[in-house]
């Protein structure tokens, strides 16, 4: 597999700048107070879940515990660890409410970690469960009672965990040992149709546990470290020996969304910003046109810091989110023309070699915002791995979708 170009190497490198701001929260999630599962669990099984549902309409949809979908989403990112604790939990929920937002991305596995009860034989062998949400219902419950639309984002072939209990299941180096990835991280092999199989599994768990919508995160090959050693163990059993990686990932994400279809639930699935300038697949199986199919929106990671310097003819575009952020946007919009796009948005501060620091406070969250409205979209969702949002930021970011004037 061809890696990705040297210049969008930042691209590939943040979800590892992402899980590592995201450690302090593990340690805090771990004290919080846990309660025992609520007795009204929702609907147990995809006949039942469906029945309690509607077609997805301009009205909304309607889920066992009532949720009606926005037509517009927009909200912010929540880790599970703070999901888990009832005072974090709130605390996130109340700033959304407060600032006009109206949703949250909720984690339900990253980097192979099951962070809500599954049941499922294979993770249960890999013990890949960390349990930091003990009462699912509660969750949900709050998220209802704040008006808050969840979603529950669930990360899919970065996993550390499934590799070590099945290493032929895993992405492999030549002599047959794991490989790993630059951050360390294991991946699952995408031609692999029971690793297919396992999160899909996990999928209907939170679709079980009353999640209205599902993202898939980490929808792709893998990327980083020393990936011209990659093998595959089980390319050479997938029936369609002439895909390319992008066929592999398109089949595996229509796989997802056909068996969801049924329940009337959306998926989405969160991108590479970069994948919009560029008609390859990036080395990891992201071709935009492809990709974007089976999804009903799709989530590019537009943070203005993580692209490289002079691109778009940009020069420093962390100084220039609204720039940035529209420019990426537009190539969006030229490939993918029908395709929802909710993209996410910076809401944090991070260091660029060799330039000034650019705090990300509500002027530049609103800038971001506006190059959104201003591309011809509505929705957008704010990325901060520690949660720590500002609600005069959020409130910012919702009132620049409202009504603001392009910026000159």
């Amino acid at each position: 597999m061809i890696n990705a170009p040297t210049k969008h190497i930042s691209q590939i490198i943040f979800p590892v700048f992402a899980i590592s701001l995201g450690s302090s929260l593990l340690l805090g999630g771990c004290n919080s107070k846990q309660t025992a599962p609520a007795q009204n669990k929702p609907a147990q099984t995809k006949k039942a879940v469906a029945q309690t549902q509607k077609p997805n309409q301009d009205n909304g949809q309607v889920n066992p515990y009532g949720f009606v979908r926005p037509k517009h989403l927009r909200g912010v990112y929540m880790t599970a660890w703070v999901a888990g604790g009832k005072k974090s939990r709130d605390r996130i929920l109340e700033e959304v409410q407060k600032s006009g937002l109206n949703s949250v991305v909720i984690d339900v596995r990253d980097g192979g970690i099951n962070y809500w009860k599954m049941g499922i034989p294979d993770g249960k062998k890999a013990h890949a469960t960390q349990l930091a949400v003990s009462d699912p219902a509660s969750v949900l419950k709050d998220c209802k009672a704040h008006g808050i639309y969840p979603i529950a984002r669930i990360a899919c072939f970065r996993d550390n965990f499934i590799p070590k209990a099945f290493p032929n299941r895993a992405v492999q180096n030549p002599d047959g040992t794991i490989w790993h990835d630059g951050g360390g991280f294991h991946w699952l092999d995408p031609y692999d149709k029971k690793n297919w199989d396992y999160i899909k599994k996990i999928v209907n768990v939170a679709v079980k546990d009353g999640f209205p919508e599902i993202q898939l995160d980490y929808v792709r090959f893998a990327s980083e470290g020393k990936v011209g050693s990659q093998v595959w163990p089980n390319k050479k059993t997938y029936p369609d020996q002439s895909a390319k990686p992008a066929d592999v990932i398109q089949a595996f994400a229509q796989y997802i969304a056909d068996d969801l279809k049924p329940l009337n639930v959306p998926l989405s699935a969160d991108v590479f910003g970069i994948i919009s300038s560029s008609k390859s697949d990036q080395g990891i199986g992201q071709e935009l046109v492809k990709i974007s199919k089976p999804f009903e929106a799709i989530s590019p990671m537009d943070y203005p810091s993580l692209f490289h310097l002079g691109e778009y003819n940009i020069a420093y575009p962390n100084a220039q989110p609204y720039e940035i952020v529209l420019k990426s946007l537009k190539d969006y919009r030229r490939q993918v023309p029908d395709k929802d796009i909710r993209p996410w948005l910076q809401a944090f501060n991070l260091a660029v070699a060799g330039k000034p620091l650019v705090s990300y406070g509500p002027q530049q969250i609103a800038d971001e915002v506006r190059a959104v409205k201003d591309a011809g979209y509505h929705g957008f969702f704010l990325w901060n791995a520690a949660n720590k949002y500002d609600l005069a930021a959020l409130t910012a970011a919702a009132n620049a979708i409202k009504s603001a004037p392009p910026k000159p």
